[in-house]
């Protein structure tokens, strides 16, 4: 993965929830740190570690959530920032 793959995949999901509008986005590499209009505040950080890819995600003031996939992060930082939206089972990228 690199820094620009990691910024589409995230700014592509705000997008896809339909609240790309009321969020501010800052990315830096392969961490970035969004906050809703709400305030709301989640960080989303990708690594490799010598076992595979995980994606930490935390929300402010919250313990941290560890994922092994894309699919699973973004399904977890769907229930943070839309929790009412229905959840999905497809994740396209290009």
């Amino acid at each position: 993965m690199i820094p620009g793959r990691f910024a589409t995949i995230i700014s592509g999901a705000l997008k896809a929830w339909g609240i790309e509008d009321h969020c501010v986005l800052k990315t830096e590499g392969f961490s970035c740190l969004i906050t809703l209009n709400s305030n709301v505040i989640v960080e989303v950080i990708y690594e490799e570690q010598s076992f595979g890819s995980i994606w930490r995600i935390r929300e402010k003031d919250q313990k941290e959530s560890i994922h092994p996939s894309v699919g699973a992060a973004l399904k977890s930082l769907a229930l943070i920032l839309c929790p009412n939206r229905k959840v999905g089972r497809v994740v396209f990228a290009n």
